[in-house]
């Protein structure tokens, strides 16, 4: 496995066939592997290695500069759903490897020599909704004004808004090009409306109980940024002096220079202008992953100062964002775990392992923001089908953390690809609105938002004898959720190995407010209770 070495951490492949090249790309170096080449030492084995910085990377092994591979030297797969091998680095140089030996009695040195950051209560209690504008209506900013008694009564409370401000021109993919290649950080895309139509806009959602959450792009810019011409010192330059990205196969973006602390300073402007003059509570930051934790640090800090709430969103998998920086990181893992239990690659005693093995991996209290979609993955329901699709999202919306639900999501919406269906004239399909779907996700939302102990209490799993259901108590200090949730195509008898200590959890009794089946009502005695396929069911304990 990767390893502390005397120059920073040590990368070894082993080639199981004749190759010219091996190298290490991850978010250590932009992904550039030509920047983490390694030295073939004796036949088939090659090793390098590379001074990274702390905190958590994601990497592939690249072969002849094409086959991109996990490492197979390292069991730690990330749960972003893109099959990348992952590393933490402390401080000190070691290097710590998640495995499914880390648990509640096993703890990391991340769970057992930290606690995260102190987070917002309206972070905590959020079901988050991401957005574009253009997709989710046909009137920008005004027309989300008018589609928001919509998300009111589905129950989100906190949006986020994909990127609105104007694109770059210069190689630009498609009519609209990549919403993420911001050309000036202080516009608003004419399209979508101008600065009185999203004062309006965010003044009318506070009005309702929501916060808004602003997409930030992170470590660059468009290609033809207002910036490149003005200050190019902020930009990365390549050999021949020319503004670019890093990162492969991004020509239309230019990479920003950390190094600068102007550059830094006219970011951080930019950021509290959107909160001081539009009133934002927060920022999704973008790439974060990829991104100095010195910057990102100092983000926190200066944004504090001006709005004392204020939450930033990380998309990255790192353990050390939750440490003075970010309120949340990203974890896609119940998509991955959840089709693996369906498929029946692991179990009920995997699914519980894995997540146990992430819990004692990141600081106490460290909040992670929970997804079954992103913008880079296909559909829930292609991925899974509606049934099972229906059955994740009883997980998503009950299971601890805070969860994200994409446009569409809710409704079973079919059409959205990722998010490079943005880049041309683009419109989620409202014509096929599943209204059962829609109302699976409403009533979980809204029992979400109102029960503390889904947002802020403790998850207890409690087995049972099915590899294809998982059963598990919410609690907070006045209230006590069962759930219990088969995602097998069968119906199945389920039974408790130990129902003593389910119906100690039981109290005085529990009653049964919510479930998708309609076979025989559950009955507990004897620690039984009977499932149609993929049944959700959910209990209110009594004491």
């Amino acid at each position: 496995m990767p390893t502390k070495g005397s120059n920073g951490v040590k990368f070894v492949y082993y080639a199981d066939h004749k190759v010219k090249r091996v190298a290490a790309a991850g978010t250590f170096n932009n992904w550039n592997h030509k920047r983490g080449e390694m030295e073939n030492i004796e036949g088939n084995i090659w090793t390098v290695e590379l001074n990274i910085p702390k905190g958590r990377h994601l990497y592939k092994i690249v072969i002849d500069d094409e086959e991109w591979v996990t490492d197979p030297l390292n069991p730690s797969i990330s749960e972003d759903c893109q099959n990348n091998s992952a590393i933490t680095v402390t401080d000190e140089g070691e290097v710590l490897i998640r495995t499914t030996e880390i648990s509640e009695q096993n703890p990391n040195y991340m769970y057992e020599q930290f606690s995260a950051i102190e987070s917002p209560e309206w972070i905590r209690q959020s079901v988050i909704y991401e957005l574009h504008l253009r997709a989710f209506n046909e009137h920008g900013f005004r027309g989300l004004v008018e589609k928001l008694p919509y998300l009111k009564e589905l129950g989100v409370n906190t949006l986020w808004i994909m990127p609105f401000q104007q694109v770059g021109q210069q190689f630009r993919l498609g009519t609209y090009g990549d919403p993420y290649a911001v050309q000036d950080f202080y516009s608003i895309d004419a399209s979508f409306g101008d600065t009185e139509d999203v004062k309006a806009f965010v003044r009318t959602a506070h009005s309702q109980g929501m916060k808004i959450i602003m997409d930030w792009v992170m470590n660059r810019g468009s290609v033809d940024h207002v910036w490149t011409q003005s200050h190019p010192e902020y930009f990365t330059h390549n050999e021949k002096g020319e503004i670019y990205y890093e990162v492969p196969n991004r020509e239309y973006f230019a990479g920003l220079n950390f190094d600068s602390a102007e550059m830094r300073k006219c970011v951080i402007d930019a950021m509290k202008h959107w909160i001081s003059e539009y009133d934002f509570d927060g920022f999704r930051l973008d790439d974060s992953d990829i991104t100095p934790l010195d910057f990102l640090e100092e983000i926190r800090q200066e944004l504090s100062r001006i709005k004392k709430d204020v939450a930033l969103i990380s998309q990255s998998y790192d353990e050390f964002h939750h440490l003075h920086a970010c309120d949340l990181t990203y974890d896609g893992s119940l998509r991955l775990l959840i089709q693996e239990m369906a498929e029946s690659t692991i179990g009920q005693s995997d699914f519980i392992r894995t997540y146990n093995s992430y819990k004692y991996s990141f600081p106490k209290g460290a909040l992670r923001m929970r997804w079954l979609e992103d913008k880079e993955q296909s559909r829930i329901s292609a991925c899974m089908g509606d049934n099972l699709a229906k059955a994740t999202a009883s997980i998503l919306m009950t299971m601890d953390g805070v969860p994200l639900l994409m446009m569409g999501q809710e409704f079973n919406e079919r059409t959205l690809d990722t998010w490079a269906s943005l880049f041309e004239e683009y419109q989620l399909d409202w014509s096929q609105f599943d209204r059962e779907m829609f109302e699976h996700y409403k009533y979980l939302i809204h029992l979400r938002t109102q029960s503390a102990a889904f947002w802020e209490g403790t998850l207890e799993f409690v087995p049972n004898s099915e590899d294809k259901v998982l059963s598990y108590i919410r609690s907070s200090e006045t209230e006590k959720y069962l759930v219990i949730v088969s995602i097998s195509d069968n119906p199945l008898d389920v039974r408790f190995e130990d129902s003593s200590a389910l119906l100690r959890h039981f109290g005085t009794g529990g009653d049964l407010i919510y479930r998708t089946g309609t076979g025989e009502l559950p009955d507990f005695e004897g620690g039984r209770v009977h499932l149609d396929r993929y049944e959700t069911l959910i209990y209110r304990l009594r004491d």
